[in-house]
């Protein structure tokens, strides 16, 4: 049959259904990919520098993640070379635990935030505040919240007073006045001396404390009914 022949086509359409294979999703998003990057240290183009270790890092990163980086590194002048920049902290894992959060990461190996020392964990503060990092601070200021006892509570204190942590400060000393023997301990160890300031904000807090109530008399045993 000739096509000239064939009737006129979409007189009386019919509805055609085409199915195809589902669409791959995409496996590696950017945030990924960079991730990747970072582990491997492939195309960095900066370089943190901490106590004689060197960090690869990409400046995109840096930048999308902090103004302070964002203003340091466009003013930073151009060269083949990777950039370096020098972190005034003395301890190198700090600016790890930078990069960690800077990167995003989420896998057990990288994201536990577990510093091993109190002076790591401060390095971490001086690290989060010079790069206006507030979620940064906030993890380092949650591990200043663990552990706590009598005998770390005003080093701490000192730390909060340190980095601006009132929040932490608050509850420390809220803790403190609702616990005489703790309070008690504190007052007279020899650390508290040294941080006037500390010892005036704890009993400052301790008078303002509603004094403990008294515990409720034993009631009486009742007697049993004679037979």
């Amino acid at each position: 049959m000739s096509l000239d022949r064939l009737p006129q086509l979409g007189s009386k359409p019919v509805a055609l259904t085409v199915k195809l294979p589902a669409s791959k999703t995409e496996t590696e998003p950017l945030s990924k990919g960079l991730q990747d990057l970072y582990r491997k240290g492939e195309f960095a183009d900066v370089l943190l520098l901490c106590a004689e270790q060197r960090f690869p890092a990409h400046k995109v990163v840096l930048a999308s993640q902090s103004n302070v980086f964002k203003d340091g590194l466009s003013n930073a002048p151009a060269t083949s070379a990777q950039l370096e920049v020098r972190l005034e902290i003395p301890n190198p894992e700090a600016a790890k635990f930078l990069l960690d959060y800077l990167y995003q990461l989420d896998d057990k190996d990288y994201a536990e935030f577990n510093p091993r020392t109190q002076d790591i964990n401060r390095d971490v503060l001086s690290l989060a505040k010079q790069f206006q990092l507030p979620g940064l601070t906030n993890r380092a200021m949650r591990w200043l919240a663990k552990d706590l006892t009598t005998g770390n509570v005003v080093e701490r204190l000192s730390i909060c007073e340190e980095f601006g942590l009132d929040e932490l400060t608050d509850r420390i000393l809220e803790q403190l006045t609702n616990n005489r023997a703790a309070l008690a301990e504190v007052a007279h160890s020899p650390q508290i001396m040294s941080y006037p300031k500390l010892m005036q904000a704890m009993l400052q807090c301790a008078a303002g404390a509603p004094e403990p109530e008294p515990a409720q008399l034993a009631q009486p045993k009742k007697r049993g009914r004679k037979s």
